[in-house]
């Protein structure tokens, strides 16, 4: 139990000690963040922060604290895009085009309706921004 408690309490005070990450201009919402978009508290650079590489969900200004919680992994696919939707079984590869109907980032599930048949098919958000259909 001393064990478990002395691990919290240095876990707080590493979190107290720890400085956040500020915007060093406005950060549009949808915008990636970038190394020289952030600073450190005492205006050091910040180059291996975790919101380095996100997508700012709302405004951030000048001097706000950046959280991880005020952004999301980058959307690859927005609503209403046009996108490669793939078919991969085997040797079998079938490409063609479809209108996203909704948002996402690598990963996630989107529905996308397939333009020549007209029926929706959902499929996993890839790295380069396609649609790999289920």
């Amino acid at each position: 139990m001393a064990l478990l408690a002395s691990l919290v309490s240095g876990a707080v005070v590493a979190m107290a000690g720890a400085q956040g990450v500020v915007a060093t201009d406005v950060i549009r919402a949808g915008d990636i963040v970038l190394p020289e978009m952030v600073s450190t508290e005492d205006g050091g650079s910040v180059a291996d922060s975790p919101v380095i590489g996100r997508e700012v969900r709302r405004t951030v200004y000048a001097g706000q604290e950046v959280r991880l919680d005020n952004t999301q992994a980058p959307r690859l696919v927005t609503r209403n895009q046009l996108v490669t939707v793939k078919y991969i079984s085997g040797g079998l590869e079938i490409t063609t085009t479809g209108r996203a109907m909704g948002e996402g980032a690598q990963n996630d599930t989107v529905s996308v309706l397939n333009l020549q048949s007209r029926k929706m098919v959902n499929g996993i958000v890839q790295a380069e921004g396609w649609v790999l259909a289920q």
